[in-house]
């Protein structure tokens, strides 16, 4: 009875007075069955009749075995029961309680309350960090107003072990500790908030393709990089946001990498890098020209500066250049139409295209369309000229380069200047000289005269001076460390012949002193003639 009775202390003390009853009952049970069981014995050692001596020494060893035994098992119960024992304690969080995945178990009360804040805290500071490349926009939880539920849980894991019977806290902390006591706070944003900030965000990485661009500016090329074109898709980036913020996530600020269609420019910043060589240029003058014609040269010239051409593409003069309108900044000035030298708006812009001619020539590009005047022009050699016209005649050549070239055409003190720029590929010892060779002449023909009966008989005016036409031929002479290598033809152009045009009067004579004024005004129309004559030999459209 005593050894059972000493069991029952070892094991309340471990477990706590909840368990005083059911170990009460259970010493009692064993007293009884102890008593009967030595009732038994005392019967069974008469009836054998054996020798108090003998039954004696068997009772001491059995006694000091079964002490043995008995001590054993006292101290192995004590083990196990301190080992599980579940008992209250005062202001402490027990085991089996955590709040969103985190461990509460040990800690005060108010330390697990600041935890609790602290969590919600920095979940509310979080954010969502669109990408795209080096590119990221930031979006704050609270810009789509994310709010915690209700997360006072204090009140409630203080009453854990804590209220009812012994009996009661023990079953509620046994519960918490096995099946565990998870709290949770939820996160609750406004939907459509989100969807604003998310598509405001994500079409601000939208960007327009940019094409290289390249300009030549006192005497320094100037060029923009490239840039590649992207259309975000804000319904995948809204969609990917919202799947971020539903069931599963972690509570962190979230970072997206958005989706967006690229589009790749056409030229790149690294085709144009390459133009920095001077392949070709060329020169003509215009002194004694109109006002109006160096206008037109100078209007024609800015058309076609800082044009870039493109291997395989071809340039076409006219389209640079067309309409010959005074909406396009052209004025009325002489030119050549029909073989006459005539007024059209304009006049002038020839030397623009055979300017570019010599340019191209000297580049050595590949000429694909020209044409000669019909009457011959004085700033070029033969056969150096290239004639347009609108709508029919036109200047055309091709980049049959590897890299892109530039086109810089200017006017500066009574010349304009055209020059191509790309990337040498020829070598430094080679040089060029093109020579113009005069094939045949054709002398104009006789005068032609229109006469004026309004006129008096000794009135004279020459409308057009004589040309004399030609065909000739240009030709480039190749030249390595400065010696002629090869000659190649180029062209060979013929100008027609045109006679000289006089508007003569047939009038009747008027008295000796009308006479001398008429022959006064008549010098004076002669020396305008001449003026003229001297423009229109400079001037030219065709």
């Amino acid at each position: 009875m005593k050894k059972v009775l000493t069991k029952c202390a070892v094991l309340l003390a471990a477990l706590g007075i909840t368990l005083a009853v059911g170990f009460a009952v259970r010493a009692e049970t064993e007293a009884s069955a102890e008593t009967v069981t030595e009732s038994q014995t005392e019967t069974r050692l008469e009836s054998t009749g054996e020798s108090l001596t003998e039954t004696g020494a068997e009772s001491a060893v059995e006694s000091q075995t079964e002490q043995k035994t008995e001590s054993g098992t006292e101290t192995e119960t004590a083990a196990a029961a301190e080992k599980h024992a579940i008992l209250p304690r005062p202001g402490i969080v027990p085991e089996g309680v955590s709040v969103n995945g985190m461990d509460l178990a040990g800690k005060t009360y108010e330390d697990a309350e600041k935890q609790i804040e602290q969590f919600v805290k920095e979940t509310l500071a979080g954010k969502i960090t669109l990408t795209i490349g080096d590119d990221k926009k930031v979006i704050p939880f609270a810009d789509f107003d994310m709010q915690a539920s209700d997360h006072d849980f204090g009140e409630e894991i203080r009453k854990i072990g804590n209220e009812g019977t012994l009996i009661s806290q023990y079953t509620q902390l046994a519960d918490v500790r096995e099946k565990k006591a998870a709290y949770e706070v939820t996160f609750s944003y406004d939907e459509e908030k989100l969807k604003e900030e998310l598509t405001e965000a994500a079409e601000s990485f939208n960007a327009d393709v940019k094409e290289a661009s390249l300009v030549r500016h006192s005497g320094e090329f100037i060029l923009t990089e490239s840039a590649v074109g992207r259309k975000v898709d804000v319904d995948k980036t809204v969609s990917e946001a919202e799947k971020a913020l539903a069931e599963g996530w972690d509570h962190q600020s979230v970072t997206i990498e958005v989706t967006a269609e690229e589009t790749q420019p056409e030229h790149t910043t690294e085709e144009l890098a390459v133009i920095k060589d001077k392949l070709g240029s060329y020169s003509t003058e215009y002194w004694g020209s109109s006002d109006n014609r160096i206008a037109n040269i100078a209007n024609g010239a800015r058309l076609i500066d800082e044009t870039i051409l493109y291997p395989g593409e071809t340039f076409s003069f006219l389209k640079h250049v067309e309409p010959f309108s005074g909406a396009n900044g052209y004025y009325e000035a002489t030119g050549y139409a029909g073989g006459k030298v005539v007024p059209s708006i304009g006049g002038g812009i020839c030397q623009v295209s055979t300017t570019l001619y010599n340019a191209v020539l000297r580049a050595e590009l590949e000429v694909t369309q020209r044409s000669c005047h019909g009457l011959t022009v004085s700033y070029v050699p033969l056969a150096a000229d290239a004639t347009v016209s609108e709508g029919s005649v036109d200047f055309q050549f091709k980049n049959n380069l590897k890299d892109p070239i530039y086109i810089e055409a200017y006017t500066y003190e009574g010349s304009i200047y055209v020059s191509i720029y790309g990337k040498e590929y020829r070598s430094s010892s080679r040089s060029l000289d093109f020579v113009s060779v005069t094939d045949s002449v054709d002398p104009p023909g006789e005068e032609v005269v229109t006469e004026d009966p309004e006129l008096p008989a000794d009135y004279e005016e020459v409308t057009q001076w004589e040309h004399d036409g030609y065909t000739a031929s240009l030709y480039k002479n190749v030249y390595e460390n400065g010696s002629l290598v090869d000659t190649v033809w180029v062209n060979t152009s013929t100008y027609y012949s045109s006679p000289r045009y006089v508007t003569r009067g047939t009038g009747a004579s008027e008295s000796e002193s009308e006479s001398g004024d008429e022959s006064e005004s008549q010098g004076e129309g002669s020396d305008l003639d001449e003026e003229m004559a001297a423009d229109l030999e400079a001037a030219d459209y065709e």
